[in-house]
């Protein structure tokens, strides 16, 4: 036995030895002595694979520092208590699968044991007679997620099940056999939204695999060519949302970027891999093409008008896997997917600290703590590609992606959505009209969603990154038990609106049938939004109605928004426009302008209103949709009067 760095190194027959007297030691009860992860070392380098070994073995340690090894109760044992949430995500036996590949790849046992407990755990739990598992002990009784543990277990089983001795092999499969008749009698493609039955379409095709239970291929090819019908003449994959075929007034469908990039599409291309479905492979491919679209140069995906965004993080989905088994394991079929799950990887690591995914780019920062679930879910996904032998050496011209280029405007009018690239400016705006409800999980009733009204819902700058960025309409927790709460700190909605306070809020954001325009001309672009200031719930001011009119003008060199209203309101009107900023870039306000130092220059925001900007907060405000800092601008507002906000990049 060798010891490196303080850990425990063992040979396979070790491993196997390890397994076997974990496994008696968790069924007697007693306690495993604790197991802290290392400090991560993160150690830069051009190697794709070694970027991927170094992120996965980061998080795992991360994971170990986090479960519960020292008390002697069933109810804790084993578990991976959550920093953010305090409490046990159901979830969290997801990561058998990471940890038995990292245990299996480094030689280290003490990830193997780390697997064993929070199996155990998972089994004492959530699991049920039924065969299924819960979303949570308590929370949420939604058996819907029997499809990710059961895709974890097999993973485990097929990729690593030679680390555990006979007994505990033949009880996993035994267990993953029942997950597996219990999904067989419970998922249709109506079940939940589209993200479970095209997942199933891979638990099964993968089940029917390890399990040699050749019907479950049949309900796997059957679940995945039936998805082939939910999907928009764009590419775009729709069913994120109830009813998942109905349409909006607007024509639009139930789609969630998020969602979609980092557990249904990898779902189909691994399904189609495995089974050689040649029809469900091409689609998916035209369906990865499609979503590429809405990745930043950063390495981010735009989900800021999804219908599930209450989720979204600035690198994804905040309980989904990640977009690299797709991207990565489908490379041959364009160079630039390579590219997109490179630069999201990238981007996870900036975001990763003390070993944990944190759940946007400013948590850290911020001092809000990482949810683990973000942890345990993405790490299987960077297993599936070290284990694929997907994760290839970086070529050396780097791809172009398609916001890479000014190509002018894309409208997807399935999502009432328009991407506006000049310039070094990438824009979105959206008055998107589908109005999602939670329907397994807590909260969904309170009408709380992603922008709309012809918002400015993102606006970022090839220099300087993120400038503008929405949130949800107003935050509230649609799934309990898979968002956090705020803490003490300044916080508000982020996305850009003219606002009212009266007996509530009052926005630009919320009104489904507001109107948009749009004009592109190579030397600029203009969309034109009008609509009613409306509340979550979609009802005008108590006084009657306040009409909103907004312009956004962009150019090579700057972008301007143009606000006016019509109508009486009792209280004052605004157009707040938060600017992305962490508290550790210098600020500097003047009456009519505020400079914002950011990294990559220097950020130049005017105003033509006589009253000038009010007087900045000395905190920064934030929000955990999309995990942003930022300066909150405002100017009020006077009925028939134009307001016009200018933002540029100028030099220091």
């Amino acid at each position: 036995m060798n010891n490196r760095n303080g850990s425990q190194w063992f040979t396979r027959r070790e491993l196997l030895r390890v397994s076997a007297a974990s496994a008696a030691t968790l069924a007697s009860g007693l306690v495993v002595p604790q197991l802290l992860g290392e400090e991560p070392r993160h150690t830069a380098t051009n190697s794709v694979p070694n970027c991927y070994a170094e992120v996965l073995k980061t998080w795992c340690d991360g994971l170990l520092a986090h479960q519960v090894t020292n008390i002697q109760d069933d109810a804790l044992l084993g578990a991976l208590l959550c920093p953010a949430c305090t409490l046990v995500h159901g979830r969290c036996g997801d990561a058998i699968y990471p940890l038995l590949h990292v245990s299996h790849t480094t030689g280290d046992a003490k990830y193997l044991r780390a697997a064993l407990a929070v199996h155990s755990w998972t089994e004492r739990q959530v699991s049920r007679a039924d065969g299924s598992w819960v979303n949570d002990v308590t929370l949420s009784s939604w058996k819907g997620i029997t499809v990710f543990h059961a895709i974890a277990l097999a993973e485990a089983l097929h990729h690593h099940g030679s680390l555990l001795d006979m007994a505990t092999q033949r009880q996993w499969t035994d267990r993953l056999a029942r997950a597996a008749r219990f999904l067989d009698g419970f998922i249709s493609i109506e079940t939940g939204n589209i993200n479970y039955p095209i997942t199933s379409s891979y638990a099964f095709a993968l089940c029917g695999q390890v399990l040699g239970e050749s019907r479950y291929l049949d309900r796997a090819r059957a679940l995945a060519h039936t998805s082939l019908d939910y999907f928009t003449s764009n590419g775009l994959l729709f069913g994120e949302g109830h009813p998942l075929n109905e349409r909006s007034p607007k024509g639009c469908h139930p789609i969630d970027l998020g969602y979609n990039v980092e557990e249904s599409l990898p779902a189909l291309a691994l399904y189609s891999l495995l089974t050689n479905d040649k029809a469900v492979l091409d689609q998916t491919v035209k369906a990865l093409k499609a979503h590429m679209e809405f990745m930043l140069p950063d390495g981010a995906w735009d989900n800021s008008w999804g219908t599930r965004n209450y989720k979204w993080t600035w690198w994804g989905s905040r309980t989904s896997d990640g977009c690299h088994p797709a991207y990565a394991l489908l490379a041959d079929h364009d160079a630039r997917f390579a590219e997109v799950a490179r630069r999201n990887l990238e981007l996870m690591a900036s975001c990763t600290h003390n070993g944990l995914l944190y759940g946007g780019p400013d948590y850290f920062a911020h001092g809000d703590q990482p949810c683990i679930h973000h942890t345990f879910t993405h790490a299987k996904a960077l297993a599936t590609v070290l284990d694929s032998g997907a994760a290839k050496p970086e070529p050396a011209a780097k791809a172009t992606l398609p916001r890479d280029e000014a190509y002018g405007v894309k409208t997807f009018p399935e999502i009432a959505t328009s991407l506006a690239a000049i310039g070094s400016w990438r824009a979105t705006v959206t008055d998107y009209d589908w109005e999602y409800v939670e329907h397994v999980q807590s909260g969904g009733g309170s009408g709380a969603g992603h922008a709309s009204g012809g918002a400015l819902s993102l606006l970022y700058h090839q220099r300087l990154g993120p400038i503008l960025v929405a949130s949800m309409t107003e935050y509230s927790m649609i799934e309990i038990s898979n968002q956090q709460a705020f803490t003490d700190a300044p916080h508000m909605t982020l996305t850009p609106r003219i606002e009212c306070r009266s007996d509530r809020a009052y926005t630009s954001l919320s009104d489904f049938d507001a109107l948009v325009t749009k004009n592109a001309s190579p030397d600029e672009i203009v969309f034109e939004a009008r609509g009613r200031l409306l509340s979550t719930a979609h009802k005008p001011l108590p006084e009657g109605e306040v009409h909103y009119q907004l312009v956004y003008k962009l150019s090579n060199t700057t972008v301007a928004i143009v606000a006016t209203v019509r109508g009486g309101a009792k209280a004052p009107i605004e157009l707040i426009v938060p600017v992305v900023s962490r508290s550790s870039e210098a600020v500097e306000q003047g009456h009519d302008a505020v400079r914002i130092a950011k990294q990559g220059g220097i950020l130049s925001v005017t105003t033509n209103a006589k009253q000038g900007f009010a007087t900045l907060p000395k905190e920064r405000t934030f929000n955990l949709v999309p995990g942003f800092e930022c300066v909150p601008l405002s100017v009020t507002m006077q009925p028939g009067e134009e307001i016009q906000v200018r933002l540029e990049v100028v030099q220091s």
